[in-house]
């Protein structure tokens, strides 16, 4: 006899929808919708209502890539930001995280990505040609790179490296290794190898 199938159909589309997010299991996306329809009505749909105003309005800003409900986002429309510095960084929650800390006045460029051959990620799915294009205008003088510390990041970092090193201008790599706090025992020998690489002189 066939086992019966007792999620309901809607449900089933649902998780397997979440699922299809990188991230989301079966399990996360499971959690994702019981805590949702656990949520008394009006606080789940305004969720939801939410997100699709979100998909609907935000947009890769026409300069930069960050996320903008404008043509151009409020870094690049903004006259006081210092239009001769670039912070390239994968994705645009990493620029938001830059721009929490109030000490970077420059622009960005978000890549939308990583390279990463297993995943099938190559240069031509990265936002590549118009940080070029930026750059080849004329008005740029220092690029930092600020790609996530990882495997994976690094090898963006070192493939946009070489595409603008015999371009004339200051190329930087953000300083990373040990976290603030820190134990030495707990970091794996990536990021105290990287923490040595990265040392200062006092």
């Amino acid at each position: 006899m066939a086992e019966r199938q007792i999620l309901p159909e809607l449900l089933d589309r649902s998780i397997k929808l979440l699922m299809e997010l990188p991230g989301y299991g079966e399990r996360s996306a499971q959690r994702f919708i019981e805590n949702l329809l656990s949520l008394p009505r009006s606080e789940a749909l305004n969720i939801v209502s939410t997100l699709l105003e979100t998909l609907q309005k935000l947009h890769p800003c026409a300069e930069c890539g960050l996320y903008t409900e404008e043509t151009l986002c409020i870094i690049c429309s903004d006259e006081e930001r210092d239009k001769s510095t670039i912070c390239v960084v994968e994705e645009s929650f990493d620029a938001f995280a830059i721009e929490r800390t109030g000490r970077y006045k420059g622009l960005y460029h978000v890549l939308g990505g990583r390279l990463s051959p297993l995943e099938g990620i190559t240069a031509e799915d990265l936002n590549i040609k118009s940080l070029l294009d930026r750059i080849d205008k004329g008005n740029i003088k220092e690029v930092i790179l600020a790609t996530n510390p990882t495997v994976e990041g690094e090898a963006t970092a070192t493939y946009v490296y070489n595409l603008l090193k015999n371009k004339g201008i200051t190329i930087s790599r953000i300083a990373y290794g040990l976290p603030f706090g820190a134990m030495l025992e707990s970091a794996d020998d990536f990021t105290i190898s990287k923490a040595l690489e990265h040392k200062i002189k006092l």
